[in-house]
């Protein structure tokens, strides 16, 4: 396999120009700082409620960072199980959280029907699936939590999920709708070229290294701005260390196959495509993509927490096979790419969307593990951006000092990526 994101190559098709990085100093009524999925909508709310000067700053290429590296899944649901939310944080509380994601799910959703995007936008319902009948469990909390919520799903037994998904060993199923599939980085090129066209001023290859007051610095020039939005991913200490400690990293795995053919993509979806995921801890998900092909995507407890890349093809192997031990008919299928992605993230897994301690006029939206999450989170600071009277208060739920299972002094103690695995393992303590 060669060590390349499809997602970059797939997008081809569409042109956008290259904008040059910033080489002096200017100013602005509001200035976007990051150009992934978060920064690309809080630009677009900004320019479409009237800001007529709006400066976007990204430090690679709009959809160059994590925003451009992942698998697509648009989902109204929360990284965390519906289960672990409502245990988390009450029954009333949980609604409030899984309005959120739920929320940026439409955003997405609306902003590529009103322009047209060319993104590979596809229906894909969820199926859950437990891989043994001792992880059936973990499926039946969830349809339990999903009733309780009053939410849409499907529990299907061994007989009804061989009829919409044949394969080997699932022995429980939980499907539920909303759910969509797009090519990530193919909406951000379509978004970068929305945003030119409705006069926001870009600079690509402009990494902010400090704020100063309100004055964004980077190499070769500086922003100085009524507002500052800070929508970055793998945010630097040297940037701002207090914040930098309170984001971590999950590493994944994503391939993709070559083209399957018609009987293959029946073997596995003879009903409709469907985005699945299963049990594990370490969970693989896949789905169709574009040209007929599959992604698979997963993880590892050894790479999982480790802060740094780590290319090797061992982790999407493993769950390449495994999903061809489930599918024989696709046992000879080659998959032809594979990258790995760092996805930016917080201790419980919900982003920091909050005001700067020291200066109100600057916003951060952080941390935003899933693109629903992060499209909601742009757009929520550039709504109070315009009018904080009108705008929602989420600090309770989104706020920098809110309260975590593993508090800031256990992290200094145990260390970061020890700190960051327990939040997670926390529910099976």
């Amino acid at each position: 396999m060669l060590y390349e994101n499809w997602l970059h190559i797939s997008s081809l098709e569409i042109k956008t120009p290259y904008c040059p990085p910033l080489q002096k100093n200017i100013s602005c009524d509001c200035l976007v700082i990051g150009g992934g999925f978060a920064g690309l909508h809080a630009a677009l709310r900004l320019v479409e409620s009237g800001k007529k000067d709006v400066v976007l700053l990204e430090k690679r290429i709009c959809g160059g960072g994590s925003s451009g590296q992942s698998a697509g899944l648009v989902s109204p649901e929360s990284e965390e199980d519906m289960q672990t939310v409502i245990e988390d944080y009450g029954k009333e509380k949980a609604k409030i959280i899984y309005n959120i994601p739920f929320k940026g799910t439409q955003i997405i959703i609306d902003t590529i029907k009103k322009h047209g995007f060319k993104c590979d936008f596809r229906k894909q319902d969820t199926l859950f699936l437990s891989i043994k009948k001792s992880h059936n469990n973990t499926i039946l909390e969830e349809a339990k939590a999903k009733k309780e919520m009053g939410l849409s799903y499907e529990l299907l037994d061994e007989k009804k999920l061989r009829k919409i998904h044949p394969g080997k060993g699932y022995t429980l199923g939980l499907r539920y709708p909303g759910s969509y599939g797009i090519n990530c980085f193919a909406y951000c090129l379509e978004m970068k070229n929305l945003l030119l066209k409705k006069g926001v001023k870009i600079f690509e290859d402009t990494e902010v290294h400090r704020i100063e007051g309100n004055t964004a610095k980077t190499h070769l020039g500086s922003v100085t701005a009524k507002k500052i939005l800070v929508c970055m991913d793998k945010i630097r200490k040297e940037f701002d260390e207090e914040i930098s400690k309170k984001i971590y990293h999950i590493q994944t795995y994503l391939a993709v196959s070559e083209p399957l053919s018609e009987e293959q993509m029946k073997s596995m979806f003879p009903n409709g495509e469907l985005m699945c995921w299963d049990t594990r801890w370490d969970f693989i998900y896949y789905r169709p993509v574009e040209g007929n092909r599959l992604m698979v995507g997963g993880s590892s407890p050894w790479t999982a927490y480790y802060p740094r890349y780590y290319h090797s093809p061992k982790v999407i192997e493993y769950c390449i096979n495994e999903i061809k031990c489930k599918f024989p008919k696709i046992k000879d299928i080659r998959f032809n790419h594979y990258w790995s992605g760092l996805i930016d993230a917080t201790k419980d897994l919900i982003p920091i969307v909050d005001y700067d301690k020291k200066n109100k006029s600057i916003q951060y939206a952080l941390g935003c593990a899933g693109l629903n999450w992060a499209a909601y989170s742009g757009d929520y600071i550039a709504r109070r951006a315009i009018n904080p009277k009108e705008t929602e208060d989420l600090r309770e739920f989104l706020g920098m000092h809110r309260k975590f299972y593993f508090s800031e002094l256990f992290q200094k103690i145990f260390g970061k990526r020890i700190t960051f695995a327990l939040s997670h393992l926390k529910k099976f303590m």
